[in-house]
């Protein structure tokens, strides 16, 4: 296993589980401090890409026709919309949708601004889709706001199976940042990373690969006696709602 001292505050302790990236920053406590381990950038090969998706504008003097997009398994409007340069409501007016915003794979959606054959910068979903980490009940939502929590937590029973939510890469195993608690984060492409914090056992090792739905750790709690799990998705290093490409489960 990788092992990479950092040093942060004013006070340059060395943490007792090192971030694999060079800069924490000046607050370990900060949500953000995540956010650095997309400077894997470094480690792994990643080139900085826009924050944001962008939508291709057509040749001048082209034709501007409609394209489409067929719903691929574990997509959702809200990920279809964002990686198209969109909002949902949007694409659900174009195409006729209504509330829940239901769609099937194999479904062929109408795009907004868009030109037929021209692909638009937006981010690549995992191969195979998202899957829910683990059973249980969401206790507490996403939330944008100012120190807002920037994932799920997930209330279900201490000791029980944690999943990788979509196949990847594991690229951090430890425990540096104690907010967390045991924290695992898995890369699963150049756009995309998830992480797994409050486990009680970490059942794989840095480098690893991981398919869908396999087995990575088991649910700890944050300190109070109750199961927990805090989970995430990043996409280029920002926060999103895990809620708005993870499958419908009724939780």
């Amino acid at each position: 296993m990788l092992r990479i001292s950092c040093r942060c505050g004013a006070g340059g302790a060395e943490a007792r589980r090192s971030v694999p990236w060079q800069a924490l920053g000046n607050s370990v406590a900060s949500l953000a401090l995540m956010l650095a381990v997309m400077a894997l950038a470094g480690c792994a090969g990643h080139s900085s890409r826009p924050g944001a998706p962008v939508t291709a504008a057509p040749p001048v003097g082209s034709a501007s026709t409609v394209a489409e997009h067929r719903v691929q398994r574990g997509e959702t409007l809200a990920l279809i919309a964002r990686r198209h340069g969109t909002d949902y409501q949007t694409l659900a007016r174009l195409n006729g949708l209504q509330p829940p915003y239901t769609i099937y794979p194999g479904q062929t959606l109408r795009l907004p601004g868009a030109v037929a054959g021209v692909a638009p910068g937006g981010p690549s979903p995992p191969a195979g889709g998202w899957t829910w980490p683990t059973a249980g009940v969401t206790r507490r939502g996403y939330s944008a706001a100012h120190g807002g929590n920037k994932g799920l937590d997930i209330a279900g029973q201490i000791g029980q199976p944690v999943r990788a939510a979509a196949a990847g890469t594991v690229m951090y195993a430890g425990n540096g940042l104690p907010q967390y608690g045991n924290l695992l984060i898995v890369k699963h492409n150049d756009d995309y990373l998830s992480a797994y914090g409050h486990l009680q056992r970490i059942a794989v090792a840095e480098g690893s690969v991981v398919s869908q739905g396999q087995v990575i750790a088991s649910m700890g709690s944050p300190g109070d006696g109750r199961g927990l799990l805090h989970f995430e998705i990043r996409l280029r290093g920002q926060p999103i709602d895990p809620a708005s490409v993870l499958p419908p489960s009724g939780r």
